[in-house]
Parts: C-alpha cells; sequence; structure tokens
C-alpha cells in the first residue's frame, strides 16, 4: 500500500493519475496555494487533507511524519516556459520546490518513489540541474522523458518533460527501455470527448473577435485526431492558447478565411462554419478526467479553463505511474 504525498496538486489530476494507475495507495496530504484549485479539489476530493505549500514554511520534521514512500508533483512552470522570462532558480515560484529538492537528502523517511511533470523547457534549466545533482547525491536511478497524450491516442498535443525517480535498481533495471514505455496508438476522433447537450451561444465566438483575429485562431473539427494544447489563457486569449471546434464538417475553414475579406458584411459566411470554443468539460475529458468529475457552481468560466490549463494529463501520468511501479 502506497502512502502519497501530493504536491502543487492543483485540481486533482495527480490523485485522478494514481487512481487511474490502479495501484494501492492512499494520498496522505495534498498542497497547494491556489485557492481556485483548492476548491476545485475540495469539490471532488472532499476527504482529502489539504494544506498549503509555502517557501520554508513547514519544517522537515513535518513530511517525515507521513513516513510517505511516493511524491507526486507538477511545480510551477513559469520559470520555464517559452512565453516566460526564464528566470529558473532565480524566479520565486520555484522557491518552494527548490526547498522540496533539498529537503531529500535531510530527511529521515525520504520518499522511494517521485514522479515530477514540468513543461519542455524545464530540461534546460538550472533548477533541473538542481534536481539531477541532487537525486545522485541520494543514490536515486532516475529517467526523464518528453511525452505527448498523442502517443497515447488522445487528440491533444501537450508536450511535457517528465522525470520519474526510484531508489530501486532492480525496478528500473528490469524494465524495458524508456522508448518502448508508450506505443503510438491510433488516435481517436475529438468526438469522442464531446458534449451532445452544449448551450452554443455560451460558447461561441464573438463576431468581434472572429473579425479580428480569426485567421489565428486553429480550427478542428469533430472528425480531426488532433488538438493544440489548452493553456490557462484558453477562451480569454486566441493564438497559442487551444483549438476550437468547428461543427460545420463539410466546410474548408481555410479557405473561407482566406478568400473573405473578414467584416460585418461577410460575417454569415464565418458563421456557416459554426465555429465554438471546447466547453471545460470537454477540456477536462481530453485532459484524461473522469466523467464524474465538475467544478463548483461559482467558479466563473474563466477561471474553470484556467486551472485546467495549469493542470496534467491524467492519462499520460497514470502510465507513467504504473511504468515507475512495475515490477
Amino acid at each position: 500500500m502506497h502512502r502519497i504525498l501530493e504536491f502543487y496538486s492543483g485540481i486533482g489530476g495527480m490523485h485522478y493519475a494514481f487512481q487511474l494507475s490502479n495501484n494501492p495507495g492512499e494520498i496522505l496530504a495534498a498542497f497547494d496555494i491556489n485557492t481556485t484549485a483548492n476548491s476545485v479539489y475540495k469539490h471532488n476530493l472532499e476527504k482529502d487533507k489539504r494544506k498549503s505549500i509555502v517557501q520554508q514554511s513547514l519544517p522537515i520534521s513535518y513530511y517525515d511524519s507521513f513516513n510517505a514512500n511516493m511524491w507526486l508533483m507538477s511545480p510551477p512552470c513559469q520559470p520555464y516556459t517559452r512565453m516566460g522570462l526564464h528566470q529558473g532558480s532565480s524566479d520565486l515560484r520555484a522557491k518552494s520546490f527548490l526547498y522540496l529538492i533539498d529537503m531529500l537528502s535531510k530527511m529521515s523517511f525520504p520518499p522511494t518513489y517521485i514522479l515530477i511533470e514540468n513543461v519542455k523547457g524545464f530540461e534546460d534549466s538550472d533548477t533541473r540541474n538542481t534536481l539531477v545533482t541532487q537525486l545522485k547525491n541520494c543514490n536515486y536511478n532516475f529517467q526523464e522523458f518528453f511525452i505527448t497524450p498523442l502517443q497515447l491516442g488522445i487528440p491533444n498535443s501537450r508536450l511535457r518533460y517528465y522525470i520519474l525517480r526510484s531508489n530501486d535498481i532492480i525496478n528500473i533495471l528490469n524494465n524495458k527501455d524508456s522508448d518502448s514505455l508508450l506505443s503510438n496508438l491510433n488516435t481517436i476522433p475529438i468526438s469522442d470527448f464531446l458534449q451532445d447537450d452544449v448551450n452554443h451561444e455560451k460558447y461561441s465566438i464573438p463576431n468581434k473577435t472572429l473579425i479580428k483575429y480569426g485567421k489565428l485562431f486553429d480550427i478542428v473539427k469533430p472528425s480531426s485526431h488532433r488538438s493544440c494544447c489548452f493553456t490557462k489563457g484558453y477562451h480569454h486569449y486566441v493564438e497559442a492558447t487551444g483549438s476550437i471546434l468547428q461543427l460545420g464538417e463539410d466546410l474548408d475553414s481555410d479557405q473561407i478565411f482566406n478568400s473573405a475579406t473578414i467584416s460585418e458584411q461577410n460575417i454569415d459566411l464565418i458563421s456557416r462554419l459554426k465555429l465554438r470554443y471546447f466547453t471545460e468539460r470537454e477540456v477536462a475529458s481530453i485532459m484524461g478526467f473522469p466523467k464524474d468529475f465538475s467544478f463548483p457552481d461559482e467558479l466563473t468560466l474563466k477561471q474553470r479553463y484556467r486551472v485546467l490549463g495549469n493542470s496534467i494529463n491524467v492519462k499520460v501520468v497514470a502510465e507513467l505511474i504504473k511504468y515507475l511501479l512495475l515490477d
């Protein structure tokens, strides 16, 4: 029975991933300072303990008291993302993670297994170098991966960096080569993740947005087998925040946008595409959250997209946990 601490727990992605891995275990505590994410976590996983993690606010003895053999974590990505300032360990948002890294060599009961997720870019950071050095000093074995949900047949491009750490040498040596961890499966269509009862007015794209930014959208159809990564800016910003859905399957969006001088006069032509945003429930499904996952009623649509954009792909992490704990 694994005893698990969930750091930077967000809306519970790591928790759901462990459940999906079908390994025996218990989440002993979950830590996050984001009040919106905490409200979603509590809404869905009410029985689980929640405490905030703030830089150096909790002593090593506190974490040792859990005697946890597994840590799951997705630290803040802003210090490493391509859209950020690339401050790495100098960024204040990296400090709590650095504290946890440093703590590993000082604990009486350090974890046996650790899984960390972050954005592409983390691998080139000084934080990653500090992490790897500490793992070696603590005699951990580790493997690093870049994985996208497309490798699991999920129609979403969300490339992420993962590092798995184990102090069980046999566990790592008995595993197959990392290249065979995930197979290139046939990707299922987006239609498998769509809702039938969507309020199209609520999720439609305003005409003024289409007129000004229409050509910048990444447009996919229900029959498509890919979508762009959904970020925390989805529905609020246009470019590189996630795909939008075209329900007019028989029309060519590129042809329409390229042939039309987009203005109030010809917006009717664009409207035939039947474009809309993915709902927050559809995004959650694509990201692997279970059907019973939901949001508190008081959360705005912007808040819902934001916490989803900061979360993980549950199914990818579940496969990594299976791999980490493979006998």
